[in-house]
């Protein structure tokens, strides 16, 4: 960090105030002759010419964002909660009656981002059917 003059005070910056003591305190805004700085959890104003020194914040120049997807598309979020559009209910259904509902519902899980499948108890039979369907296994998730 660079000592420098008092008029150079930014937001950000540290400064030493005579009459708050040898502790450095953070400029928080500055208009033209008058800061605002944080003592402590106080904010106070003081004059530029009460600082006896300044010292420069390391400025971070923030990374140049990604370039955007082209056409207007957002990107879609991942719904964590089950939700009725997220949900495969198996409850009550026969073997054979649900290969296609969860190819569906997989197809469907690839744009939500999450998918649950409720089977329901029994014997296991239907939980161990779900399970062979699962493309390597169900990644994170119980079934």
């Amino acid at each position: 960090a660079a000592v420098v003059g008092r008029e150079e005070a930014e937001a950000g910056d540290s400064v030493i105030v005579r009459r708050l003591g040898e502790e450095p305190v953070l400029v928080e805004s500055r208009k033209g002759k008058q800061l605002t700085v944080a003592y402590g959890g106080l904010t106070m104003k003081v004059k530029a010419a009460e600082v006896a020194r300044v010292i420069k914040a390391e400025r971070v120049v923030p990374p140049p964002k990604a370039a955007g997807r082209k056409g207007g598309k957002r990107e879609r979020r991942v719904t964590a909660v089950r939700v009725p559009s997220n949900t495969l209910d198996l409850r009550g259904k026969r073997l054979n009656e649900v290969g296609d509902d969860v190819a569906h519902a997989l197809d469907r899980a690839m744009d939500l981002g999450c998918l649950y499948i409720i089977t329901g108890r029994g014997t296991g039979q239907m939980r161990r059917f779900v399970r062979e369907r699962l493309p390597g296994g169900p990644p994170g998730a119980r079934v």
